[in-house]
């Protein structure tokens, strides 16, 4: 069997479905689309770079934690109906 080597661990963008990163060997941009639900709320992403085909791992936000930075929650008190 097999052992599987570490990707390289790099930060992508969310936005709606597609989920954007930038190749650290060749800085080609490229996409993820995410077609469900649950790779929707995936916190990790594993791709290869269309350019090169670098294997990487990309850290998404989670949409758990983009709805807690939202300006809604900056106001505890306030109850927005």
């Amino acid at each position: 069997m097999t052992k599987n080597a570490l990707k390289p661990e790099i930060m992508g963008t969310r936005a709606g479905y597609v989920i954007r990163y930038a190749c650290p060997a060749c800085a080609s941009e490229n996409i993820v689309i995410t077609k469900t639900a649950k790779d929707h709320f995936k916190e990790t992403h594993f791709a290869s770079c269309k350019k090169c085909g670098e294997r990487l791992t990309i850290l998404t936000p989670s949409a758990h934690h983009m709805l807690k930075s939202s300006p809604v929650y900056a106001y505890p008190g306030k109850n927005i109906s």
